[in-house]
Order: C-alpha cells, then structure tokens, then sequence
C-alpha cells in the first residue's frame, strides 16, 4: 500500500477545502435569506405604490423567485458536501492520454467538488464520462467518450479507498477488479429495509446498463437478488446527470405492485443525488 500515504494527504487537502466550502455556502445562505426578507418587507411597505400596470410588482416577484431557486440550489449543494465530508471519494484513476508523458490523476467521489465553481474538480463524480475508467477497465489501454469525441490512453494505476467518517479505514491498488470482500461488505446483508447505493462497487456489466444511452430502449434479465432495481435507480441518477438539458426528475415513473416496494426500491434516490422521481402503483397505472 505505497499509495496509502498519498490518499491519507489527498483526504486531509479535500476535507479542508470540503470545510472552507461548507463554510461558504451557509453564509450564502444566510445573505439569500436576508435578501428574500428585505424583499418582502419592500414589498409590502410600497405595493400601493406600484405602477398600474404591474410591471415593477412583475419585477420584484422575479426578483424574488430567483432569489429562492438560487437558495434550494446552495441546500443541495451543502447536503451533497456535507454527505462528502464522510466519505469524499472511494476510487482514484492514473489515465495517461495517448501523447503525454505522465498521467493524470483522477478521484472518484458520489459527487463533483472543485474549491470554485467552474474550476477543475478535485472529485470527479461517478456518473461523469472519466470516471467509466474506474468501472470498466484495468491496468492497460482505456478510453472513455467526452462531450469531444473518445480519450484514449493508458490507466498506469487504479486505487480503491473506504473512508468512514472522514478517517482514511484502508486504501489499496486493485489491478484486476472490485474485491469479492469488501463488495459483500458495501452491499450489506439481506435484512437491510432499503436498498444502499452500489456506486463503490459498480461491476462492469451493471456499468454498461447504467450508461446506455437514454435513446436505447432496453430490457435487464435477471434472478431474484441480482440487483436489477439498485442498477435502474442508478441509471436514472445517470440520465439525470449527464442528460439535464433533455430530462427532469418529472419526466420519470417509477411502477411497482404496491407502496410498499416502491418506498423499497426508491429510498436510494435521495443518496444518489436524485429527487422528484415519480410513482406509482400497477393498479394506478
């Protein structure tokens, strides 16, 4: 485990600047409040006075709504960091791209995190194109399809963490595939009352379903236990993540034959980052 020390000091730099974010973030909020406050006091100390037409009510109603959206977009993002500081990445890439000299180092984490937004993330999310090396190739030649065409390379390294509670528990290089171990201790035992999310621990024939494209209609085969609701609830997290000009949670249904299932299967969306799926029952479809 040479590489332990490198993940413990990468650990140690994300959990400071995960900390220095967080920080940030609740003092958006606390000034997006404030503002949606003042807004309403405006309001109602001169709406008499307002034009008759209405446009600057129009105005301040905007004004205010953006204001509000722009509120529930720093929650998510401080409950998706905050779920980070636990557990900020389990995965690590070494691609080196065909031409270049030496590789470039990617982490794996539940989400994207870059100390600014529009920065060069620090943690890759699983659902992003680069992150496809982790879960379907080993040590050797690899590609990946970008938003510009396929990257092609070599992976000269691929490393798997478990992190509890912010604490480095083990790191360790994995040439050939997801450890048969630690795989049955991601997943849990049966008598779990929800399903967990697999993203750790992904095999690459569940990858290849979670990142069809959504224009492919497709049918998953399977026995009982084999994962094939945890595999579409992470298809779905995908869709939403790669696809967000073309689909909304909405244009989602999930069907089950009662309520009871379907709070089963669907109690994992919420760790994926996912929310306002839809569902129903048979008998209301």
């Amino acid at each position: 485990m040479t590489d332990q020390k490198n993940g413990q000091e990468y650990l140690s730099f994300v959990l400071e600047k995960l900390q220095a974010r967080l920080a940030e973030i609740s003092q958006s909020l606390l000034d997006g409040q404030k503002e949606i406050e003042n807004m309403h006091d405006y309001y109602w100390q001169n709406y008499t006075e307002m034009d008759q037409y209405g446009y600057e009510d129009y105005d301040n109603q905007q004004a205010l709504l953006h204001q509000v959206n722009a509120n529930q977009e720093q929650l998510l993002l401080r409950s998706r960091f905050r779920k980070m500081l636990d557990s900020p990445f389990f995965g690590r890439v070494d691609f080196r791209y065909d031409g270049d000299d030496e590789p470039e180092i990617f982490y794996i984490g539940i989400g994207n995190f870059a100390e600014r937004p529009g920065e060069l993330p620090l943690i890759y999310d699983w659902r992003s194109p680069v992150s496809g090396l982790f879960y379907d190739f080993d040590r050797g030649p690899a590609s990946y399809l970008a938003p510009g065409g396929e990257m092609t390379g070599e992976i000269c390294s691929k490393w798997q963490y478990k992190i509890r509670d912010g604490k480095m528990i083990y790191g360790f290089e994995s040439d050939v595939k997801i450890d048969d171990d630690i795989l049955k201790a991601e997943l849990g035992s049966n008598g779990e009352v929800q399903l967990k999310n697999i993203i750790r621990t992904i095999q690459k024939e569940q990858n290849a379903i979670i990142r069809t494209s959504p224009k492919t209609n497709i049918i998953v085969q399977g026995v009982a236990g084999s994962g094939k609701p945890t595999v579409a609830m992470h298809r779905i997290s995908y869709i939403l993540y790669n696809y967000e000009d073309k689909f909304r949670p909405e244009d989602f249904y999930i069907v089950g034959s009662n309520r009871i299932l379907l709070n089963y299967i669907t109690g994992v969306l919420p760790d994926l980052d996912v929310h306002g799926v839809r569902q129903m029952t048979m008998e209301q479809l």
